[in-house]
């Protein structure tokens, strides 16, 4: 079927000049676009001569590329020749690598003593940290991820011919990968990078179950820098020497002429020692040396004694403010008063709600703020839907549990079934009531609210351990009095009763002189009002 469009006839003339084009490319001649149109002088090629103009460019960009290619070939097949030539100059390759190349050397073939080796010499640059940073680190990795491995090793220690041939390594590369071998049985990759960096000095970059990869260090120089090094420190070491002679002999010809003392020496002759007696008094003797170990140990317990007493003190002046706080908070508490009234409650369904109860699974957890508006709260919810609400307490007395429960008693209006104790705590086990109506209002404003029930267990808390402190402090009070008796008995010395005299007049001149600490600005704290009721009440409820 012949078509007789323009476009059609024009498509085919294009796909004739590419096929032309290809067989330009095969034989390496690339046509230009002049014998294109020596070849198709007709007018649609004159029309569509800029797509053929493109389409020209095109497979000589292509060309271009593609002899790249082919030098950046040539290029490697040279690099990896050059790394062959030099693996091979290393030692022997492991025959049995199944990975890509180069192959590398069999660690296990070098020797494993090498007779006067020495790690290699180094030598930190100025102004060079010896450490790597975390990018740099990250970049050695990322290299050494990419390189195929230098050696290929089997056995955890004697590795001195493979430490050698890791320096000569590091004189074309920074970095050296060791290929841990397969199915070598007790294999420690661990003990073989110990052993290698103790050997070479480098620094390990990596390390897992397949390869160890090490840097040569920022310090590391290489043979022909380190023979200059070590010229130039020999010629400096030979110059100083030379200096020195020459030093040597201009002493040797200047004679010095020493000049007469005016006055004579007296360092460490009898005189000396006279004029310091004679200043500074006699040396102490045995009986001497003993009172002044006796007025010591005198002051320092005196000393001790006097610490004792502020800190007794302070402690003192702690409780009164925390019982001040303690006070301020109680202002808004006005407990209720049981009622004359109260439901009755015959013994049989006295046990029968009391073995219900305790085998209740739900239960409220009374925390350290103790009674406040939400206990009650949540106990209004749990009447909503049973009967009795079980209550534990943990870490209280008997008698403290007792009155937690007399109090809640009189501010829920329920009855007191039973009061036990248990694995969990104390139980405390409560009945509604026959004629139990919910009020209207279920915080009662008579208690307090939940940041002032914590800020009265914090003063609870915090004056019962003032009280603790007091009373270990009084009993090392009495315990150093009693030394202190016991040492003015034994020396019996008048001068040292007036040092305990003069300390306790001083004890009781600081007494008076303590101030109270601090001021009472966290109080007003506790008076606010301002409290998210909502909140409460959903981290309150069990």
């Amino acid at each position: 079927m012949n078509y007789n469009l323009r476009c059609v006839q024009s498509y085919a003339k294009i796909a004739e000049v590419d096929s032309s084009e290809n067989a330009g490319d095969a034989i390496g001649v690339v046509p230009s676009s002049e014998e294109h149109n020596l070849q198709k002088p007709t007018v649609e090629h004159d029309l569509q001569k800029p797509i053929v103009e493109r389409n020209s460019q095109k497979s000589s960009a292509d060309d271009v590329k593609r002899l790249k290619s082919i030098m950046n070939f040539s290029q490697e097949a040279t690099e990896t020749f050059d790394i062959d030539s030099f693996l091979d100059q290393l030692g022997p390759r492991y025959k049995d690598w199944s990975g890509r190349s180069p192959i590398p050397v069999d660690a296990d073939l070098l020797p494993g003593l090498v007779p006067g080796y020495k790690p290699p010499f180094r030598q930190l640059p100025y102004r060079t940290k010896i450490s790597l940073k975390d990018k740099e680190m990250t970049a050695l990795r990322r290299l050494a991820r990419q390189t195929a491995p230098h050696f290929a090793l089997g056995r955890n220690r004697e590795h001195q011919g493979l430490a050698a041939a890791i320096v000569k390594v590091w004189e074309k590369s920074s970095t050296v990968k060791i290929a841990i071998k397969r199915g070598v049985p007790n294999t420690c990759n661990d003990r073989m990078a110990e052993e290698i960096k103790k050997l070479t000095g480098g620094v390990l970059v990596s390390r897992n179950k397949e390869y160890i990869i090490f840097y040569r260090g920022n310090d590391f120089v290489t043979p022909k820098v380190r023979k200059v090094l070590v010229e130039q420190q020999q010629h400096a070491i030979t110059q100083q020497e030379q200096e020195e002679l020459a030093r040597l002999k201009a002493s040797a010809s200047i004679t010095a002429i020493p000049k007469a003392l005016k006055n004579p020496l007296v360092a460490g002759t009898l005189a000396e020692t006279r004029e310091a007696t004679s200043r500074w008094g006699d040396s102490l003797n045995d009986e001497l040396r003993k009172k002044e170990n006796n007025r010591l140990i005198l002051a320092k317990h005196t000393s001790l004694l006097k610490n004792m007493k502020r800190k007794l003190i302070l402690a003192k002046t702690k409780v009164a403010k925390a019982e001040m706080a303690l006070a301020k908070v109680q202002e808004y508490l006005s407990p209720a008063e049981l009622p004359t009234d109260l439901e009755t409650v015959t013994d049989e369904e006295r046990f029968l709600f009391r073995r219900i109860g305790l085998k209740m699974k739900a239960f409220l957890m009374l925390g350290r703020r103790e009674v406040f508006d939400g206990t009650v709260q949540n106990m209004h919810f749990h009447w909503k839907h049973r009967e009795l609400v079980k209550i534990v307490v943990k870490g209280k007395t008997f008698e403290q549990v007792k009155h937690i429960a007399i109090s809640l008693e009189a501010e829920s209006g329920g009855v007191l079934i039973a009061l036990d104790k248990t694995t969990k705590g104390y139980s405390i086990i409560f009945y509604r009531g026959k004629n139990y109506k919910r009020p209207q209002v279920l915080k009662p404003r008579n208690l307090l609210t939940r940041r002032r029930a914590m800020a009265r267990s914090i003063e609870l808390q915090r004056r019962e351990a003032l009280n603790h402190h007091i009373s270990v402090l009084r009993h090392k009070i009495w315990k150093l009095k009693s030394q202190l008796v016991v040492q003015m008995r034994a020396a019996g010395r008048k001068q040292d009763a007036e040092l305990l005299q003069t300390v306790e007049d001083d004890l009781s001149s600081d007494d008076d002189n303590i101030q109270d600490e601090g001021d009472e600005a966290y109080l007003q704290t506790y008076g606010s009002d301002d409290e998210d009721d909502a909140d409460d009440d959903s981290n309150e409820y069990l």
